[in-house]
């Protein structure tokens, strides 16, 4: 999934791999990003666990979450809080994920908040 998402996202940002969420919480505190996409599936700390906690500290972060499932009620709770930008149910293709990347973006610029229909 790292390599797919490098391979994807390269041509059009500056893009840092993480493996795991503390490794992304650490270079988080070294440097700012506009935009974080994660994988709900990690070790030790999920996704959206590692989303609902930078963005307390990073509120104008674009948070995007990546999963292989379509309904989940902390993803629910989550989307109700505000706490991710973007959701997208793997499998996922490049151009759709440039695209959730530009929604969620424009979200956050807004203050708009994602609704799960949009997914």
């Amino acid at each position: 999934m790292l390599d797919f998402l490098e391979r994807v996202l390269r041509r059009f940002f500056d893009v840092q791999r993480c493996s795991s969420a503390e490794e992304a919480q650490s270079l988080l505190t070294e440097r700012g990003f506009d935009v974080l996409v994660t994988d709900q599936k990690m070790p030790r700390m999920t996704g959206l666990e590692l989303l609902e906690d930078v963005g307390e500290r990073y509120p104008n972060m674009a948070k995007i979450l990546l999963s292989g499932f379509t309904e989940m009620p902390e993803i629910q709770k989550a989307v109700e809080r505000g706490s991710i930008h973007n959701y997208i149910v793997k499998p996922v293709d490049g151009d759709r994920l440039l695209e959730a990347i530009d929604e969620a973006r424009s979200r956050r610029a807004t203050g708009g908040t994602f609704k799960p229909t949009d997914a």
